[in-house]
């Protein structure tokens, strides 16, 4: 299991909204999948830390239930990186073990800077 130097736990991913197509669930899948696969915990519930949110295009765009919008809030508010499924794996990987406190809560994921995740990612880049 990959964990973070920092806390000794695996760095979380959520995983918000419900894809609107099947190019788009299978896109979110595969995701999940290589996440999982490289020690990655990836979650539905936004309980407990999260470090990384993949987000529905619809969601970043707006067309959202308001539980939805609120989870948003909440991680916009903790200054948790969000990105949509167009982003691969490894950048996802890349962006976890890049990740700080002071990353905007919206960037695009070759933006993201910091140092919370490098080593509990860099063996699974």
């Amino acid at each position: 299991m990959t964990t973070s130097s920092l806390s000794d736990r695996p760095a979380r991913v959520l995983f918000l909204g419900t894809p609107s197509n099947a190019a788009a669930l299978d896109r979110w899948e595969e995701l999940q999948k290589r996440l999982t696969l490289a020690g990655i915990e990836t979650t539905t519930a936004f309980e407990g830390e999260v470090h990384y949110a993949i987000l529905t295009e619809d969601i970043l765009d707006g067309y959202c239930t308001a539980a939805e919008a609120l989870t948003l809030q909440k991680l916009r508010t903790q200054g948790v990186t969000c990105a949509s499924t167009c982003a691969g794996p490894e950048q996802i990987l890349a962006a976890l073990a890049e990740t700080s406190a002071d990353v905007a809560s919206v960037v695009p994921i070759s933006a993201a800077r910091g140092s919370t995740y490098r080593h509990a990612v860099s063996s699974a880049v």
